[in-house]
């Protein structure tokens, strides 16, 4: 059973996305069984997909969980420490394509074109966490 993750609309720093604010902590268990808490206050946009391509890969939806806890990874930067910002981010990433997965195993295909779009574009939003 999922943790339910509950979030309400927040005004967005600027014209370019929405943002939504969790009001109640989430936990999640990763691919490798690591525990992950995200406290209530953590703001995210879920899945940062320009406005043409929502009909295929809607920024909110079915893969809130795999966008939330994306996000989170990236703005925390897990295990770059130990592992290098390269290795880091291909397991956040793989986290991302790992909940889609779990949300909908039917749309494996759809999930690694989306799991791509983010290993190329990724590397900025990472690097913008710093």
């Amino acid at each position: 059973m999922y943790s339910k993750i509950v979030v309400q609309y927040r005004e967005a720093p600027t014209d370019k996305s929405d943002w939504w604010e969790l009001y109640e902590p989430f936990e999640e268990t990763l691919s490798d069984g690591t525990t992950i808490k995200i406290s209530a206050g953590y703001v995210t946009d879920f899945a940062s997909v320009p406005w043409i391509l929502w009909s295929f890969f809607p920024p909110i939806g079915k893969y809130n969980r795999a966008a939330l806890v994306h996000d989170y990874l990236y703005d925390l930067q897990l295990r770059e420490k130990e592992l290098g910002e390269k290795q880091a981010r291909y397991f956040a990433d793989q986290q991302f394509l790992y909940f889609a997965n779990k949300v909908d195993p039917k749309g494996f295909v759809r999930h690694y074109i989306m799991y791509q779009i983010v290993r190329w574009f990724g590397r900025s939003a990472w690097r913008a966490s710093k």
